[in-house]
């Protein structure tokens, strides 16, 4: 009975029959702990899967917030951008248009496709062109190196050059700069209608001074001379008082004269604006005991009265703030042409003004206006102790007469 013996061997506990059930159950334990792990692992996976989902759904949801609140913020800077109520621009660092408002359209009639990703130079009157290119490379270098608020004109779509004042800056981490402009054109044809009458209301006491009153000064200086004369041989006395009623009507005539070249200075002598600044600077020199002195290496013709007119009240500002608040012992005044650009300087060896650009006395301003009227170019340079330059250039084009 073999079977028999067999089982009967294993039921007595035959050694390699148990060490085959006892490796079965190890093996089967060792696969049931791989695949626990293995699903550990997975769970965890799972586990962390599902946070980083939550956050990346927090994420979106705050960057949804983020374009949402952009996107206001961007229709309500637009808004304001297209609403300002001026012309107003952006302005690339090539000196393109890349954004515009209608109010810049309908202000020089250009289209936006006329405009847009067009130079600016191309709107600017000729004569102002090299003086905003400057100013454009300058701020870009460092945004205080140009003027914040200026005057210039544009050429509009007709052809016809508008005075604008403008404002500009640069956008803080771009090379952007954006301008808003305001049209003067009116308001600079009323100054100039205003300053017409009052510089012909001047010129006309000018002349009443100088043909009216002086004339009849001049007569009494005959007559009082005439006295004199003939009170000589018959009281001495009294020809001595009448010489002198006749010297105080002779200094009369010299103060009135005076008073009239100032009134109407560039109409009551024959070379006009350079005569007249030959007179100041001799005045100035006679009066103050001031070294002052006029140079013009040649003749300059300058043709509208009221260019030279408003030139030579610049000077004589200037003179005047050289002496009052310079405290200058020397003033030098020099009218120069090159190459069509005329330019009037009047250089002074006072103690300088400390800020330049706080310089905003009621004489500064109305030189700074007259300077304006004449589409002139005004610059005050000076330091502490170094004396001042005021300059004012102008294109002698603008005088030509027609």
């Amino acid at each position: 009975m073999p079977q028999m013996t067999a089982l009967t061997a294993a039921g007595n506990g035959s050694f390699p029959v148990k060490r085959w059930f006892f490796s079965r159950n190890v093996q089967e334990n060792e696969t049931m702990t791989q695949k626990d792990r293995n699903t550990q692992k997975l769970i965890l996976a799972l586990q962390n899967a599902r946070r980083e989902i939550r956050k990346l759904r927090s994420q979106a949801s705050k960057y949804k917030i983020i374009e949402k609140e952009l996107s206001r913020s961007e229709e309500f800077y637009r808004t304001l951008f297209n609403n300002s109520g001026t012309a107003t621009i952006v302005i690339e660092k090539d000196t393109t248009i890349s954004m515009m408002n209608s109010d810049f359209s309908n202000f020089t009639g250009y289209s936006r496709d006329e405009i847009i990703n067009h130079s600016w130079t191309l709107y600017v009157a000729e004569d102002d062109v090299e003086r905003l290119l400057s100013y454009h490379a300058a701020r870009r270098e460092d945004p205080m190196a140009a003027p914040r608020n200026y005057e210039f004109k544009i050429r509009n779509k007709d052809g016809n050059h508008l005075h604008v004042y403008m404002t500009i800056a640069m956008i803080p981490g771009t090379t952007q700069s954006i301008a808003s402009m305001v049209d003067m054109t009116a308001i600079k044809k009323l100054e100039k209608e205003v300053l017409d009458i009052s510089e012909r209301e001047r010129q006309k006491i000018g002349y009443d001074l100088h043909d009216d009153l002086g004339q009849h000064l001049i007569g009494l200086d005959v007559m009082t001379k005439v006295l004199s004369d003939r009170l000589l041989p018959v009281s001495r006395e009294n020809a001595l008082y009448a010489g002198k009623i006749n010297r105080l009507v002779k200094e009369a005539i010299d103060k009135t004269r005076r008073l009239a070249r100032g009134l109407c200075p560039v109409h009551l002598t024959s070379l006009g604006l350079e005569s007249s600044l030959e007179n100041l600077a001799a005045s100035t020199s006679s009066i103050f005991n001031t070294a002052c002195h006029f140079r013009c290496p040649r003749h300059i013709p300058i043709h509208d009265n009221t260019l030279a007119t408003h030139l030579y009240y610049i000077a004589k500002e200037s003179v005047h703030n050289a002496l009052e608040h310079g405290k200058a012992s020397e003033i030098i005044i020099e009218l120069l042409n090159k190459k069509g650009t005329v330019s009037l300087s009047i250089l002074d060896n006072g103690c300088g003004i400390k800020d330049t650009a706080k310089a905003a006395g009621i004489g500064m301003r109305i030189m700074q206006y007259r300077a304006r009227m004449i589409g002139a170019m005004l610059r005050i340079k000076s330091e502490p102790g170094g004396g001042t330059l005021i300059s004012c250039a102008f294109n002698l084009k603008k005088d030509s007469r027609k």
